[in-house]
């Protein structure tokens, strides 16, 4: 009954995960004395009620001259249990204000010197002496839950207000967490750490059909369902990584189910462009002008004949292609700006309109595109086409004004990219700001073409009995 009542006080002291902690500096002096004091009133009071009890059993053998050793040895047993679980939980009641994430928090806030001391006359033994004292300190809370720590720095209005965003690097070395993205507000700047250090995963992971599911695997920690975040940007320079990054997602893709319809753009003649041997591939691999022109006019056409087929009454709402068991059609648009440069004017604005409509309105109807650029341009990509592109990843090392093309955003501290494949991603309703990942990993003896072929066959067997 003891141990039950305390765990219950200590149930009301203890913060639930995920609450707001605030940052205390300086830090109170003292405190081991008072916990010692503490610990011996409690060994006190247990030692009172042990001998209160040696005293009523003693008078209980006087009166009934009876002895009950059972009774005597088992008040022995409880008076250890009850003291030991009485003293860990008074310790725990001091532990649990101080994490080793406040004690980090404040060894940065001593070392930057992020705090105001003004002196201050007082009157010792009749002299007058000059003290410093802390007047002011940055504030900053921080809270813990299982997958991150958020530590957010306030903007008061004072000298710290532009300190706060400029901590990224301070703050991941104090705490030795890999910083996982930001968000600055009016009132705050917030920083979110990884508890676990991301992983890179091995394509051969993610290479297996799960019926019914739609789902990306981009890195250990990161995925997104295709139905929620339809159409990408990816950006990358010569050997960032970009090409082996496509293939990746073009094998993700055919191993959905249902199986995605492909169709692939490669205006340069690239890589992408040898697909259109793969049996399945035939007709669905273009890399002329008027080529690309026809293939977008007949994924426009086909969007267009499922809202007419499958979203004409009431019965609709609120459904998408998933509900219908359409499978997705995807567009792999690569060296868009390539193309864009390589046209005539008349057939850039006609291949840009297909591309408008499609991102669009293709989300509901299953229609996806991805845009694959060597360097992102406002005259290129217009802004309204890259507003609605869900996912959004820049591999290898760019400028400022490449993330901000891509990102839409300046408030990041970009690291320089070191490793192939690496690079930041971006994705509506999992990221707030751009976060640091790597690609999956592919093995140098993996064959694209071979898995590639054997997914399109598996898609051949099938397509017979494909509602489109």
């Amino acid at each position: 009954m003891v141990f039950y009542i305390w765990n219950k006080i200590l149930s009301l002291t203890h913060k639930k995960d995920g609450q707001w902690s605030n940052v205390l500096f300086p830090q109170k002096q003292g405190s081991l004395l008072f916990k010692f004091v503490g610990l011996l009133i409690i060994i006190f009071l247990w030692g009172a009620l042990w001998e209160f009890l040696e005293i009523s059993t003693l008078r209980m053998n006087i009166l009934g001259g009876l002895i009950n050793p059972l009774l005597s040895g088992t008040f022995i047993v409880l008076w250890f249990i009850t003291t030991y679980f009485s003293v860990r939980g008074y310790l725990g009641l001091f532990k649990r204000n101080k994490s080793w994430i406040a004690n980090n928090l404040v060894y940065m806030i001593n070392s930057l010197k992020l705090y105001d001391e003004e002196y201050f006359e007082t009157t010792k033994n009749d002299k007058v002496v000059r003290e410093k004292r802390i007047v002011r300190v940055i504030r900053i809370q921080y809270r813990e839950t299982s997958k991150h720590i958020v530590v957010r720095i306030l903007r008061d209005g004072d000298r710290f207000t532009n300190e706060a965003t400029k901590l990224g690097e301070n703050l991941e070395s104090a705490l030795g967490l890999e910083l996982d993205s930001t968000n600055k507000a009016v009132d705050y700047a917030e920083y979110v750490f990884l508890k676990n250090k991301d992983k890179r995963i091995d394509l051969n992971s993610t290479v297996t059909s799960m019926n019914g599911s739609d789902e990306i695997k981009i890195t250990e920690n990161i995925s997104y369902e295709l139905h929620k975040v339809p159409h990408s940007l990816i950006v990358g320079g010569t050997g960032s990584g970009k090409s082996f990054f496509i293939l990746g997602k073009i094998v993700s893709y055919l191993n959905l189910s249902p199986q995605a319809d492909l169709r692939i753009i490669d205006p340069k003649k690239a890589d992408l462009s040898l697909l259109r041997f793969v049996t399945g591939f035939e007709n669905k691999v273009v890399t002329e002008a008027n080529q690309i022109c026809r293939i977008l006019r007949e994924t426009v056409e086909l969007m267009e004949q499922r809202y007419t087929d499958y979203f004409n009454d009431i019965s609709a709402f609120g459904k998408t292609y998933r509900d219908f068991g359409l499978p997705p059609i995807i567009i792999v648009f690569d060296e868009f700006s390539a193309f864009i440069h390589s046209v005539d004017k008349k057939v850039a604005r006609e291949a840009l309109d297909y591309v408008f409509v499609l991102v669009m309105k293709g989300r509901a109807a299953g229609v996806t595109i991805e845009i694959l650029m060597q360097r992102p341009s406002a005259d290129d990509l217009p802004t309204n086409i890259r507003a609605q592109m869900g996912f959004k990843a820049g591999l290898g090392t760019m400028d400022s004004i490449g993330y901000n093309m891509v990102f839409d955003t300046n408030n990041v501290e970009y690291k320089t990219v070191t490793e192939k494949g690496g690079g930041y991603v971006q994705i509506d309703g999992k990221h707030t700001a751009p976060v640091y990942f790597e690609t999956p990993y592919i093995d140098k003896d993996f064959d694209f073409i071979a898995e590639i072929e054997r997914l399109m066959s598996k898609q051949k067997e099938t397509s017979a009995n494909t509602v489109y």
